[in-house]
């Protein structure tokens, strides 16, 4: 082999030259160039042991690197998809989280609203006893009174003025509205309730009373110059009794 004309022919292949232009600027025949281009010699067309060798190794490094780089992709992936696995569980995890917390926010919520429930109900119910105490309170003077006024007349007639059986009923009538207004509020059962029914009753003999006296009070008539007299009942002393003997809203 003529290793000038290889080098030309190289070169010639270089600048674009085609097999034939190589072949003719050469002087030598197309398959010859071709043989010498391609790594071959006069060797029947066929590719020499060293050429073998050569792609045979190639080959290998070839196929060894396309497993390594398959094996790397393959590890890639697997921490691709681990990281993304990992991170999945770490948003459920916050998630859940977050969802103990809004339960423990809620119950913490609903207790502290059971709580100030118990406490209004604690405030309302001591409301409740402070006003019925001093109902209780205002009762028990009033009805001593009239028992004072039943001893003095030996529990017969009472008699008084006009003007101080005002004062004296004004004040009952306004325990009986104040009692009438509680019950209301408080949604205590007057139908059921026994001292309800016996200070009604008291009250509708001194309202009665009173009704009569003014009817036959005179214009010029001073309230202290008119008498009145009224008395009461075994019943109405019952109840008198009754109601000293208990406070009301017991």
């Amino acid at each position: 082999m003529n290793q000038d004309l290889l080098t030309k022919a190289k070169e010639l292949q270089k600048q674009g030259y085609s097999i034939r232009q190589i072949a003719a600027e050469l002087a030598i025949s197309k398959s010859q160039v071709f043989r010498w281009l391609n790594g071959q010699s006069g060797n029947g067309g066929n590719a020499l042991p060293i050429d073998l060798i050569a792609k045979a190794t190639n080959t290998k490094q070839h196929v060894s690197s396309k497993n390594k780089n398959n094996m790397e992709n393959n590890n890639d992936q697997f921490r691709f998809e681990k990281e993304i696995a990992l991170k999945k569980l770490q948003l459920e995890h916050e998630l859940e989280m977050r969802k103990l917390a809004q339960q423990d926010k809620e119950l913490e919520l609903r207790k502290r609203e059971i709580e100030l429930r118990h406490l209004e109900k604690d405030a309302l119910a001591r409301q409740q006893q402070m006003e019925e105490r001093k109902i209780n309170h205002g009762l028990k003077i009033w009805i001593e009174k009239e028992r004072a006024l039943l001893s003095d007349f030996d529990y017969e007639e009472i008699e008084m003025d006009l003007a101080t059986f005002k004062r004296h009923h004004k004040v009952l009538a306004k325990l009986w509205e104040q009692i009438k207004q509680h019950m209301a509020v408080y949604g205590i059962d007057t139908e059921s309730h026994l001292g309800h029914y016996y200070l009604k009753s008291l009250m509708e003999i001194l309202d009665e009373v009173l009704e009569n006296a003014l009817e036959e009070q005179d214009e010029d008539d001073e309230d202290s110059d008119i008498i009145v007299s009224y008395e009461y009942d075994d019943d109405s002393i019952e109840f008198l009794e009754n109601l000293e003997n208990s406070d009301f809203f017991s």
